[in-house]
Formats: structure tokens, sequence, C-alpha cells
């Protein structure tokens, strides 16, 4: 699995503040703005961190003006930014009412992993050809959308759900609902993928595959797999 690089705490701010600056910047400069936002770094501290991140291609010295961002430092206070959004939204999430409020999101994603698990199974015995049908449907249209770099959440959403509901067991539903398991969570599971470079697409089409060819075991298996990385990505936030 990939594993996130390890970043230096700073290393978000100053590549902020280096996009936002038209000129070019150096220690001095930065430590100004940096202690605006109450972070502050030693001008030499501030040097080190400077230069560590031109080695890693994200500044570009200008001269003895200072350092300005790189394409490839746009590139990653681009990634950085996501990252930032998908941990803002876990805590949003949290601290809402309804079902998730007060509650570990791990702990409700274990419970889902297990109502999931047994969904699939029964799917893959119940599920008439018509319903498999739809949740084909589903899969291909969750491939156009990631194909026009749409949002998709309610795509995986309806993935999910469906299989539920082809189960055939209506106790899996109740219980699916009481754990508020709506688009907008799915948005942050979809958020994790994308953060950890997985590919939320295949592991779905895999489960999909599973159920269309009758073999409730696989289908139980690959739906434990698919959620236990949602687990672990959301560990890795908490």
């Amino acid at each position: 699995m990939h594993n996130e690089k390890k970043t230096n705490s700073n290393e978000y701010p100053v590549l902020k503040i280096m996009n936002e600056s038209e000129d070019p910047l150096g220690a001095g400069a930065v430590g100004e703005k940096l202690a605006e936002q109450q972070i502050f770094i030693s001008e030499a501290g501030i040097g080190r961190l400077l230069r560590a991140l031109r080695q890693e291609g994200l500044l570009d010295r200008v001269g003895f003006q200072g350092h300005v961002i790189s394409e490839s430092g746009k590139e990653r206070l681009k990634k950085l930014e996501s990252n930032l959004n998908v941990r803002e939204a876990l805590k949003l999430m949290l601290s809402r009412t309804g079902p998730l409020k007060d509650h570990n999101l791990i702990d409700l994603l274990i419970a889902r992993r297990a109502l999931e698990r047994e969904a699939a199974y029964q799917a893959a015995l119940t599920a008439t050809e018509k319903e498999i049908n739809k949740l084909g449907k589903i899969i291909s249209s969750q491939y156009e959308e990631m194909g026009k770099n749409k949002g998709y959440a309610d795509l995986s959403s309806s993935f999910h759900q469906e299989i539920v509901n082809i189960s055939h067991v209506p106790i899996l539903r109740i219980l699916y609902d009481f754990l508020g398991l709506t688009t907008q969570l799915q948005d942050f599971f979809i958020g994790t993928f994308k953060m950890f470079n997985e590919p939320l697409n295949i592991s779905h089409e895999k489960v999909f595959e599973a159920i269309r060819n009758r073999d409730p075991e696989r289908a139980a298996n690959l739906m434990e797999e698919h959620l236990t990385v949602v687990i672990n990505n959301a560990k890795k936030l908490y």
C-alpha cells in the first residue's frame, strides 16, 4: 500500500507564503510572514528549511534575491491543501449532530465493514440478474465521471447502498441507514483514496465481478479488503 510522504510541519505555510508572493523571498521575509501566523522559527532554521525545499525541487533560487516556488512546489502545495481539506472534512463531520456525533469514526467503519461484508455475501447468492445489471451500470457511470474528472461521491454511495439493497436482508438496510453513511461521508472516503493514491474504482469493480459470478465468499472478502483500506486511511488522519 502507498505510504503518505512524511512532511515538515512548516512545509505547507512556507510553500503557501511563496506561492502568494510576487517577488523572491529570503529567510528574513519568510520569517516575518510566519510570525504573522504565530509560527516562530529562527532565521537559520528558516534558511535550512528553504534549502531543503529547494533540494526537493519545490523552490527555485533567484540569485541573491531569495527563493520562488517552482512548478513542482505548486503541485506539492495543491496536494497538501487537498489533504488538509480532507482532514477538516473529518473534523466537521464528527462535530455535527446525527448518528456520527460523539462516536469514534473508526468504530463506525468497523461496524460498516461487518455489515457490508455480509451484504456482499448475500447479494452474490440472492440478487436477480436485473439487480446485478443495475449495479454494473453504477460502476460504468462511476468510470465515466472519473474520466471527466467530476465528483462521483453520489455514485460511490449508490454502489454501496445498492449492494445492501440487493442482499435482500432488510435489517442490513436499517443498520446501514442508522450508521449515517451519507454522500457527504462518501465524499470524505473518496478524498482519502485520492490522498493516498489508491484506486477506489478498481476495488468496487472487483466486488461487482464477484457478485456477478455468484461467488459469495470472494465478494465478501473483497468488500472486507476494500473497507479495511478505508479504515486504515481514516486511522492515518486521526
